[in-house]
């Protein structure tokens, strides 16, 4: 059991990270199809991630040590008679309809063996007819590609890591796992009639997508930073090979990605990459398209909330050690001022994220982010 018990325990740990580096891209890939990602959504797929992780695990553990030759003893072997071990079986113990026969054949490592290669990819199939929407060929050929791919992980010593295959390729694997696929194909309906059809979990996405939530402007977001940070860096290469200086700061930074940003929506109606992947745009509150001098108001409120009160802080505390009298009092009243004001972004955006309202510098520039996503039925076939 505890052989078992080993890949499952290492893929909840594994798990975390794999959910990070698998989210973001799942993200946007929902959220440019539908608009919205429904929770039962988001855990099938994981489920189906943590799953494929730990089949994985169930293929390579436990690992051997390097360095220990016996743990090498299948290096070069290729098992290609199909049920060889089942055949030796009833070679050295013919076949009989005895209870005792049939219990102690049950209990033998020949078939139990063949059985779990079988119920491992079962999942697998349901999946792929559930979730994927695969037909029964596409499952067939899927799941043989992800059995050759297990066998290749153990005939390629762990993709060279050791120096030979510490366990055997075995033409039975392949058999009884495209044999699990397709079984649990056909069982998929037993276990998945409790959960609504994936053609209704993707019109409840789209109908859901009216609502624009922070999370999918975030993604928009993350997307536009990443490529402001290339085109930024780029630029920082460009220049150093001219060997210009380049005085760079956080608040300059802001500044240009915002103008970007301005720009971006300037151009095309209120859009950028991100905003574009996610089906989101700028628009005025009347639904209208934004005007020019409307997002340039919204930019610039938002850089001075985020970067114009960070360089009046610096500013004032700069000042306070120099000036004195009534002047330096007033510029402790302006310390204190931003202080209130990064509480009060804070706090706004807190409340943009927990109520699903507007902030400030959209309430002030009379725009808002709303969905370009038609609602329309998906065809997810």
């Amino acid at each position: 059991m505890s052989m078992y018990l080993s890949p499952m325990i290492t893929a909840i740990a594994v798990f975390p990270i794999l959910a990070a580096l698998i989210a973001f891209p799942f993200a946007l890939v929902q959220y440019h199809k539908y608009g919205s990602i429904p929770w039962l959504k988001v855990l099938i797929f994981f489920t189906f991630a943590y799953y494929m992780l730990t089949i994985y695990f169930l293929i390579i553990l436990p690992l051997p040590d390097k360095n220990d030759l016996s743990s090498f003893s299948y290096a070069g072997h290729i098992e290609l008679i199909p049920f060889d071990n089942i055949l030796d079986y009833f070679r050295k113990k013919p076949f009989t309809m005895d209870l005792s026969y049939i219990l102690t054949f049950l209990k033998s490592p020949c078939f139990y063996e063949l059985a779990f290669n079988i119920l491992m990819v079962v999942p697998f199939g349901m999946y792929l007819r559930y979730y994927f929407k695969c037909s029964l060929k596409k499952t067939f050929f899927l799941s043989f590609l992800l059995s050759l791919f297990f066998e290749l992980t153990q005939l390629s010593s762990l993709y060279g890591y050791y120096p030979a295959p510490y366990r055997t390729f075995d033409t039975d694997d392949l058999i009884c796992n495209t044999l699990g696929g397709v079984l649990g194909w056909v069982l998929s309906p037993a276990f998945t009639f409790f959960l609504p059809q994936r053609r209704q979990l993707d019109e409840q996405s789209v109908a859901a997508s009216v609502k624009v939530s922070v999370w999918r402007r975030g993604c928009a977001d993350i997307v536009d930073v990443i490529l402001f940070m290339l085109i930024y860096t780029a630029i920082q290469f460009g220049l150093s090979l001219f060997q210009v200086s380049w005085q760079s700061s956080d608040e300059l930074y802001i500044g240009a990605f915002l103008f970007l940003q301005w720009f971006n929506a300037s151009i095309s109606h209120g859009s950028s990459p991100g905003k574009s992947i996610c089906r989101i745009q700028v628009c005025m509150n009347d639904k209208k398209k934004a005007s020019f001098l409307a997002q340039l108001l919204r930019y610039l409120i938002l850089w001075a909330f985020v970067s114009g009160n960070s360089l009046l802080a610096q500013w004032v505390q700069k000042e306070m050690m120099v000036q004195t009298g009534m002047m330096q009092n007033i510029l402790y009243g302006t310390n204190l001022l931003c202080y209130v004001i990064e509480i009060v972004m804070v706090m706004d955006v807190l409340h943009a994220i927990v109520m699903h309202k507007p902030m400030l510098y959209e309430k002030i520039s009379h725009t808002e982010i709303v969905s370009t996503m038609p609602l329309t039925p998906l065809d997810t076939e």
